[in-house]
């Protein structure tokens, strides 16, 4: 999830071309016992924006992971970072905020893995309420 979302972010890419890998749909394991597998269902578009807008709808989480980063390492200069959302990739003001609040929680997951050894999902994401 949080790969397609950043390769979503990150690129050019529309939401029906990232949730494609090498031209071939992303489907359900068909080794599975769910019905989506059996029927070799593959990943809707729309299911992107629904990890995308979940993502940066986790404030306290983003803020929470941001203080433990700045508290254990005070030099570090994350908050001078700018997350670059293409506009082509939003119609309202809304959904680029949302788009570019995900975005700083995939760049701050990605620090928080390399100076804190460790991921924000899911454990620190959970102490966090997942909000």
């Amino acid at each position: 999830m949080l790969e397609t979302a950043r390769d979503f972010l990150g690129s050019a890419k529309s939401y029906r071309q990232a949730v494609r890998h090498q031209q071939r749909s992303l489907v359900y394991d068909d080794r599975q016992e769910n019905s989506l597998a059996r029927r070799g269902a593959a990943l809707a578009h729309s299911t992107l924006w629904h990890w995308l807008s979940w993502l940066g709808g986790l404030t306290r989480t983003l803020q929470s992971a941001m203080q433990l980063i700045s508290q254990k390492f005070p030099g570090h200069h994350l908050h001078r970072q700018r997350i670059h959302i293409d506009p082509r990739k939003y119609r309202s003001d809304a959904r680029g905020e949302t788009l570019e609040q995900a975005g700083w929680l995939l760049l701050v997951e990605g620090v928080f893995e390399q100076r804190m050894k460790n991921r924000i999902f899911p454990r620190f994401a959970t102490g966090c309420g997942w909000r």
